[in-house]
């Protein structure tokens, strides 16, 4: 480190040493003598470049130190100054390279410098001021001993160290990655859905009913005709009530309450023959909503032959035995015509007649009877109803 040194007091005493901007350029060429050095010595080694770099800030701290305490110095007559023999010797002898003289230059003071070869100045040199500091290139920091550096090192100094930290590339996730993670949304997407389909959370309050539809029962015109079709004459003399309850001839009875014999209950079912205030009914009983808690009314079989391969009306008589209403299901069963849908009614405190149509597009009649299915109460808490009567109204 003593050529940069000696390179650097050169450089000051060829440069406005008493400008700051003037040594800072001075300070800087020396930086980049150093760095040039290092890579011309190919030396790699990140702590030992770090370690020059701190001894030349040290020297460059040092020397501004010695330069600011000089400006500060009081200024003494150049005479005085020649005189005395102390000034002259605490003045510090810098060791030079001197450049060879020619023969007609006059002797005298010799400014320190760093040159390659001997060069003939035939040319004047320029102003002082107006020259840059330069280092020679050739001139090469000394390999350093790390051993020693760190032992002769008195404390720690900024690191200068001129590479930018290397930052740790962010992973990307991978495709795999990606996918499971839409598939996971996807998947979460489909549950919930299915949830929402499978508990109702959309369906109305009458599609969340999955109970049997329990139409109010009802009795159209083109039911029955009752006494319409029938000339209207005034009562002669007195008249007994009619009992049939204004059906017509045409209807055929199936069941009254003195034919106890085509009513058979089940096992879940019971059949009672009880007075009301109509008249004598059965009460019917169902203590399950189920097939066991049904009761069987037997149909006749020339009753079947009326019915077959035509559209008829069956109706049926029947009352709630309290003041609650009762869910009712009527079905029916005939030999070789098949089937009719199963029809649900609700009995009400009041007498009223239970209607409902049937077709059979077969013409052929069984020879057997068949059956009318009944429970008193669907929701199969052992409710009943009062039956007073089955008719039948063959179709045209």
């Amino acid at each position: 480190m003593s050529g940069l040194e000696t390179a650097i007091r050169n450089a000051l005493e060829r440069s406005d040493r008493a400008n700051a901007e003037s040594r800072a350029r001075v300070y800087q060429s020396a930086r980049q003598a150093l760095e040039t050095g290092l890579r011309k010595q190919n030396i790699e080694d990140a702590e030992a470049i770090n370690h020059q770099r701190r001894r030349l800030e040290a020297l460059i701290h040092a020397i501004e130190l010695e330069e600011r305490a000089r400006l500060d110095m009081p200024v003494e007559p150049p005479v005085a100054a020649a005189s005395s023999p102390t000034a002259a010797g605490d003045r510090r002898v810098e060791p030079s390279v001197a450049p060879p003289v020619s023969g007609d230059r006059p002797a005298g003071r010799v400014e320190p410098g760093f040159a390659a070869d001997p060069v003939e100045h035939s040319a004047p040199v320029p102003p002082v001021d107006d020259r840059e500091p330069a280092f020679d290139e050739d001139i090469e920091p000394p390999k350093p001993d790390l051993r020693e550096a760190h032992l002769a090192d008195e404390g720690p100094m900024p690191d200068m160290r001129s590479e930018r930290a290397v930052q740790p590339r962010k992973r990307r996730r991978g495709g795999v990655a990606r996918l499971m993670i839409f598939t996971i949304f996807l998947a979460t997407l489909g549950i919930g859905a299915w949830w929402v389909y499978t508990s109702g959370l959309l369906l109305t309050a009458e599609q969340r009913d999955t109970s049997v539809p329990n139409p109010p029962p009802r009795a159209e015109e083109e039911d029955f005709a009752g006494n319409a079709q029938q000339p209207v004459e005034a009562p002669k003399g007195p008249q007994a009530i009619d009992t049939r309850g204004g059906f017509t001839d045409d209807w055929i009875s199936v069941f009254t309450p003195d034919q106890v014999s085509a009513l058979h209950p089940r096992s879940n079912a019971t059949v009672d023959m009880v007075t009301a205030s109509d008249g004598t009914a059965a009460r019917i009983v169902s203590r399950s909503g189920d097939a066991a808690g049904s009761i069987e009314i037997t149909v006749p079989a020339d009753v079947l032959q009326e019915l077959a391969g035509r559209t008829s009306t069956i109706a049926l008589t029947v009352q709630s035995p309290d003041d609650n209403p009762v869910q009712i299901s009527v079905e029916c069963d005939f030999p070789r015509m098949g089937d009719c849908p199963r029809h649900r009614f609700t009995v009400n405190p009041q007498k009223l007649d239970a209607l409902f149509r049937v077709t059979f597009d077969s013409g052929m009649a069984p020879s057997t009877p068949g059956r009318l299915i009944v429970n008193a109460d669907v929701t199969g808490k052992g409710r009943g109803i009062n039956l007073y009567a089955v008719r039948v109204l063959p179709g045209q």
